[in-house]
């Protein structure tokens, strides 16, 4: 509400629209041809949807010898709430569709945007003598109904403010502290790498790196000297690094990822490793099959040799063979191509036992 020349000025609008619903309902007969010649003129099915306060139910009603074409059975969807009055009609569509036991349909029928009053259906839905075939051997009737109904007109009123209220911005967080990879001030520690210098903080380090902690937390000469070098990883790996500690974001997933599953794993960062994993098994072929198998091997990552030994079982285990990461494992882990050989060996024999 606002106020012109001290007029109220209210402002409301309405929206009106048709609630769409569609029921989905399975009624399955065993011993269709015993039951059907015990049970005496219209059977009908429990009332669908379930439950007291549904607004609006249905019910099938089967007859297995039709009361107006006795060489057919019949089939009608029953509306059961609400009652309408004699000159009151309800849009629905419907598909009926009748299958045997394992799914083949024996017949199916559509209704489409018809208008009801109580009900509607058909008097020669199928021969009664080719349904009683169609049902062997099981001796098993599915009928299954699908129904979209137009069920309620809903008018909603909005009240809405003159005065609209600003947003607040989105968070800039992560945007901020990715300036901090590059940044030269303010930061408490520095990282060598060979000729690179990084300027760092600890705290943010020692919270996300439980190895950063460890190392700040004692008297150890980085400690004393704020300085730490490092001589395993790469100055673009560990720029990356920084990244995910400072973001939770990485730019150089794609490129990179086996040298900062290692990195993650050196500095124990178990989220990022995870991450590693993740893509370097979704990103697994032939040529990377090998080198992620001794990936996983050097770092003791069980679920990752698992997929890596899945993989090279498959049907491009020979083209492993052609890369240049089955030769390093060659050489380098021979003992891992037994254990390739031994899963190869297991899969081709479950693959004959099928």
């Amino acid at each position: 509400m606002s106020e012109l020349n001290n007029v109220s000025v209210h402002e409301e609008k309405s929206v009106t629209s048709v609630r769409s619903s569609q029921y989905d309902y399975t009624w399955e007969i065993n011993n269709y041809s015993v039951w059907s010649t015990m049970v005496g003129g219209a059977q009908y099915s429990p009332v669908f949807p379930s439950g007291q306060d549904e607004p609006i139910q249905w019910q099938l009603k089967f007859e297995p010898k039709s009361s107006q074409k006795p060489a057919f059975a019949s089939l009608f969807v029953e509306l059961v709430v609400p009652i309408l009055e004699e000159d009151e009609k309800f849009v629905a569509s419907f598909e009926i569709t009748l299958e045997n036991f394992d799914g083949t349909t024996i017949v199916e029928k559509f209704c489409k945007g018809d208008e009801w009053n109580q009900g509607w259906g058909w008097y020669s839905l199928v021969e009664r003598e080719k349904l009683r075939h169609a049902v062997m051997p099981t001796d098993k009737l599915i009928i299954r109904c699908k129904i979209f109904a137009n069920t309620l007109i809903v008018t909603n009123t909005i009240k809405e403010n003159l005065k609209k209220l600003p947003e607040p911005l989105p968070s800039s967080l992560s945007k901020d502290y990715n300036t901090l990879v590059d940044g030269q001030k303010f930061g408490d520690v520095t990282i060598l790498i060979d000729d690179h210098r990084f300027l760092a903080y600890k705290g943010i380090l020692a919270a996300r790196s439980a190895v950063f902690a460890a190392m700040f937390e004692h008297q150890m000469q980085e400690t004393l000297e704020n300085c730490v070098t490092i001589s395993d990883v790469e100055p673009n790996v560990f720029k990356e690094l920084l990244r995910y500690i400072y973001t939770d974001e990485l730019s150089s997933l794609g490129t990179m990822a086996h040298s900062l599953y290692t990195a993650a794993d050196k500095y124990a960062m178990p989220t990022l490793k995870s991450r590693c994993r993740c893509h370097i098994l979704e990103k697994l072929n032939w040529e990377t099959a090998a080198e992620t198998l001794v990936l996983a091997e050097m770092h003791s990552d069980q679920e990752m040799k698992k997929h890596a030994l899945r993989f090279l079982s498959g049907s491009e285990a020979g083209k492993v063979t052609e890369s240049g990461g089955w030769k390093n494992m060659v050489r380098t882990h021979p003992y891992l191509v037994d254990e390739m050989v031994k899963a190869l060996a297991a899969c081709r024999i479950a693959e004959a036992d099928k």
